[in-house]
């Protein structure tokens, strides 16, 4: 085990984090965990329009779990459906890769009410402040039920 107790060792705080160093500490714990036989299978699913990127979703399936990340839809284009689409298109890959459940997280003041009617249930919140307001970060969790 390390100890921390030369002056050649320190701390520092890096705002905003250079992408050499999320990539560095990223591989680092993926290293460990599949040493650990844990892994993480990353995904993305996007729409194109015309050529260009017009909505998309991140995704990651460990333990048996979906874990879903950021869900993006172009302005013009929300509340079209697409939305939608790029949930049911991660949970079936999350399912393909033998995933029994999905979880993800939003805040109060983007899209609480929009993971229940996808069938997604609150398991989880915590209150903060952000801009001097009340802001709660939420989580939701879906089961995934076999076909009968």
């Amino acid at each position: 085990m390390a100890t921390i107790d030369d002056e050649e060792t320190m701390f520092e705080t890096l705002d905003p984090v250079p992408s050499e160093i999320a990539t560095a500490i990223s591989d680092g714990l993926n290293a460990f965990n599949e040493s650990a036989e844990i892994r993480r299978e990353a995904f993305a699913i996007v729409w194109r329009e015309n050529g260009g990127l017009a909505g998309g979703i991140t995704a990651s399936v460990s333990f048996s779990i979906l874990f879903l990340g950021n869900l993006w839809v172009a302005e013009s284009l929300r509340l079209s459906g697409i939305g939608r689409k790029l949930m049911a298109a991660a949970e079936e890959e999350g399912r393909r890769r033998a995933a029994v459940m999905a979880c993800v997280d939003t805040l109060s003041t983007q899209a609480p009410d929009y993971y229940p009617k996808l069938g997604y249930v609150e398991f989880g919140r915590v209150s903060g402040h952000a801009g001097g307001r009340p802001v709660d970060r939420i989580w939701f969790r879906k089961e995934f039920f076999a076909a009968t």
